[in-house]
């Protein structure tokens, strides 16, 4: 039997929003030495940057959601999480925003 509990799907949303902007990093980091040069710096202000932003702004409203539907009252299985889930969720929020924003600076 398999005895790991199922994450919330709070936490997995915000998670994933943790893993785009790191893979955005990721791809950013990897190009040659000068391809953000000049115009390049435009193309993470206008594209991803806000791509990232707007994948954190998705996971966080949907994350945000469902840790009020677990508190109004949703299933036995999300009320036994225990309040430390809405905790960990907001800080990964909050983790990704600032990750979200330092795309701004990553290269």
């Amino acid at each position: 039997m398999n005895s790991r509990k199922p994450k919330p799907p709070a936490v997995v949303r915000a998670l994933g929003s943790i893993i785009f902007t790191l893979i955005v990093w990721v791809w950013m980091l990897t190009r040659p030495a000068g391809a953000f040069h000049d115009q390049g710096g435009m193309a993470i202000t206008f594209i991803y940057f806000p791509a990232t932003f707007g994948v954190w702004l998705y996971c966080c409203l949907t994350s945000v959601l469902f840790l009020v539907r677990r508190t109004k009252g949703g299933t036995e299985a999300e009320g036994a999480q225990g309040p430390a889930v809405g905790w960990r969720t907001l800080g990964l929020i909050v983790l990704g925003l600032l990750l979200s924003v330092g795309t701004l600076a990553i290269a």
